[in-house]
């Protein structure tokens, strides 16, 4: 009885770890070929990190792992398509803070509601940059400025209800400081105006601005994260400026159709997580200017989402910023 029992207690823990892979071996799943929709170009940041990801992990599974990009409509239409697509975990998307920022504002897609969140598989820090020649020695002064001569100075985004828009809205808000808002195409037109002189500043991803910054045509004054950045060890992080706001990061993350059974997610999840741990993936991550993030569970991928979802939500709303 003594040896029943031990045997037991042995094999418990090992049977728990099984349950995931049991559920979706009974299911077909990873019997069959993959697909990650890329509701952006193809060639661009997300769509190069996504089939990365996808080459890693078709060799795990030993299935094919199909990148299918479906730019167009402010990601409406990768998200139309996911939404059509059976939620068994053969269909994942990829996601990110500005798809999250897009469906905020556009009001087209709950993404809390529509998606079953897999994992964060990336996290890349922001960077507060102005040009060069700029009389601002630190945050702080430029805030200062701001404040005492409200719309005077003036910041480039992506676009209207973007990221960047959304943030610094939030910024001003919290400080008292006012600030102009231009909108550009894309990120490499408002780093050129940057450049050039004709804004002020921009919040950026600094896989961006950090080659500009490094050859001294752009200054950084302060990285939007609760941490410091390796890239850049003697930048001061925005806590450290004396502001107390949520951060500025552009995480990046896979999730599935609403309605994927639990199992399936938890073993999607330890898959990208066996896959983003690989040395060889943490380094071209590193070359794009990202660390490697993962989740701990998909509920903490959601408690993310519902995080940024939260603060960009009541920064629209009280702000009057919706793009139709």
């Amino acid at each position: 009885m003594a040896t029943i029992r031990r045997r037991t207690l042995i094999l418990a823990p090992l049977v728990a770890q099984a349950i995931p892979r049991l559920a979706a071996a009974q299911s077909g799943f990873l019997r069959r070929p993959l697909k990650i929709i890329v509701p952006l170009q193809a060639g661009g940041s997300a769509d190069t990190s996504t089939r990365l990801i996808a080459n890693s992990l078709q060799h795990r599974i030993a299935q094919p792992v199909i990148v299918d990009n479906k730019p167009g409509g402010s990601f409406v239409i990768g998200m139309q398509a996911l939404a059509t697509a059976p939620p068994d975990g053969q269909t994942l998307i990829s996601i990110n803070t500005g798809m999250m920022a897009a469906q905020v504002t556009m009001k087209r897609y709950d993404m809390l509601k529509s998606l079953a969140p897999v994992s964060q598989y990336s996290k890349t820090p922001t960077l507060f940059v102005v040009p060069a020649r700029s009389r601002f020695g630190s945050f702080s002064e430029l805030l200062a400025f701001a404040a005492a001569n409200p719309g005077r100075l003036n910041y480039g985004s992506v676009g209207t209800g973007g990221l960047e828009h959304l943030w610094v809205t939030m910024l001003g808000r919290t400080t008292g400081a006012g600030f102009t808002h231009i909108p550009f195409k894309g990120m490499p037109d408002a780093i050129t105006a940057l450049v050039q002189g004709e804004l002020d500043f921009v919040p950026c991803v600094m896989s961006s601005a950090l080659p500009f910054v490094q050859k001294g045509s752009l200054r950084a004054l302060c990285v939007l994260s609760d941490e410091r950045t390796p890239a850049l060890p003697a930048l001061p992080t925005l806590k450290e400026q004396g502001v107390s706001m949520p951060p500025m990061e552009f995480w990046s993350g896979l999730a599935a159709p609403r309605g994927t059974p639990l199992p399936v997610l938890e073993q999607l999840r330890r898959e990208v997580i066996a896959v983003m741990d690989e040395p060889e993936m943490k380094r071209r991550m590193a070359d794009r200017g990202a660390s490697v993030v993962t989740s701990a569970s998909a509920e903490a991928f959601a408690q993310l989402m519902q995080a940024d979802w939260s603060w960009m939500s009541k920064v629209a709303l009280e702000a009057g910023i919706r793009v139709e």
